[in-house]
């Protein structure tokens, strides 16, 4: 479990109370979620979970129930994540070519949209990947039409918080009804329907060479990235020729540069340099090194010594490029990076790398092991 890097004695002494409690909450985390598979990361995901907010435990005598509370709403959030997680694997390709189909509706017109026929079977779908409470408050209202007092007071909810939740709700169906790319001629950049993964404001632009398939992926304005490049390669990775499709080819540049940087962390080299063929070096930044210009300490950088080319990738990149990341960024279409934490975990030094949801609550974190970015766990919506 991940513990501070300060060995105070109190945080040791709580470190070891939670430990003891470990076997027990993996049976409990079995019998709730049902999956004796899961049990053992819903277990670490409650300890976890514990240690961030030890400050609230004021009995120590109360440690137990205290945790088998944490316990339950970890393992009823993994439920509610695994059936959003079926729905996605059934519908998510064919919802993704669907929506590129449709153009947004103007204003918030939003009944209108969910009653036209050539869309609805989708919509319903597209529905299905939101929370299960958000879901609930757009069908009651907009399919229903139950009157708003009648659907807080069914909800428990006050009517203000009902109509914060549906505004929410059609903001992430507005985006998903969003239309395709569109260009913005200005040096032969494309703005796309694509919300910057990092600072979650703006949308990000594509480059395309349409003779050598090069292609770059940038924020479109001031990014809290500090560069706001996203991505970029002079031809398409494997599995992706011919994808004209800007999410789903940035998704799979993420993915096959996600193995590639790992791969070259591993070993402590990378390929050929493109430019001289000189073998390439592979390092990190740590704090306290004397950076480049707009680079970010825990970065990794692949320079070639010859000719001194240099490209770099950023926790928050590199955790971009990881398959639980990509999960969340499409159920999530305008999520936001978070701060980046260093922990110690098992014994070694490790950071925490988060995203979360602009439209809503939902939150993804990865630990990831600080010299190679293995991914050690994943806790949040996208843990299983």
């Amino acid at each position: 479990m991940l513990v501070d890097v300060a060995n105070q004695p109190d945080a040791m002494m709580m470190q070891a109370a939670l430990a003891t409690e470990r076997p027990r909450l993996v049976s409990f985390c079995a019998h709730v979620s049902g999956s004796w598979d899961a049990a053992e990361d819903l277990a670490q995901e409650t300890l976890l979970e514990a240690w961030r907010v030890r400050d609230r435990l004021h009995d120590a005598d109360g440690l137990a129930s205290w945790l088998t509370a944490i316990a339950r709403n970890v393992c009823l959030r993994w439920r509610r994540s695994k059936g959003r997680e079926s729905v996605y694997l059934a519908h998510g390709e064919a919802l993704s070519d669907a929506l590129e189909a449709w153009g947004a509706e103007d204003g918030d017109n939003v009944a209108e949209v969910v009653e036209r026929p050539e869309v609805s079977a989708t919509l319903k779908k597209a529905l299905a990947t939101l929370p299960v409470a958000t879901r609930v408050a757009l069908i009651g209202s907009y399919v229903d039409e139950t009157p708003q007092a009648e659907l807080a007071a069914r909800l428990g909810l006050s009517e203000g918080a009902l109509r914060v939740r549906l505004h929410r709700g059609k903001l992430a169906l507005r985006e998903a009804l969003a239309p395709a790319d569109t260009a913005s001629a200005q040096d032969g950049w494309q703005e796309t329907r694509i919300w910057c993964p990092f600072c979650g404001r703006r949308r990000l632009k594509r480059w395309v060479d349409s003779e050598s398939d090069a292609y770059s992926f940038r924020c479109s304005g001031p990014c809290v990235s500090g560069r706001g490049m996203i991505g970029s390669a002079y031809a398409p990775p494997p599995g992706a020729q011919g994808l004209t499709n800007s999410k789903s080819l940035l998704a799979r540049h993420c993915l096959n540069l996600g193995i590639l940087y790992r791969k070259a962390l591993t070993s402590g080299r990378g390929s050929n340099c493109m430019r001289c063929g000189s073998d390439l070096v592979v390092g990190q930044w740590l704090p306290g090194d004397a950076l480049p210009d707009r680079a970010s300490p825990y970065e990794m950088f692949v320079r070639c010594p010859t000719c001194d080319l240099l490209d770099s990738g950023s926790p928050w990149h590199l955790s971009l490029d990881t398959p639980e990341a990509q999960r969340f960024w499409r159920r999530h279409p305008r999520m936001r990076a978070l701060p980046t934490q260093e922990v110690e975990t098992a014994g070694r030094p490790a950071l925490v790398i988060g995203y979360e949801s602009v439209t809503g609550n939902e939150r993804l974190e990865i630990v990831a092991d600080r010299a190679t970015f293995e991914t050690l766990h994943v806790y949040g919506e996208a843990s299983q």
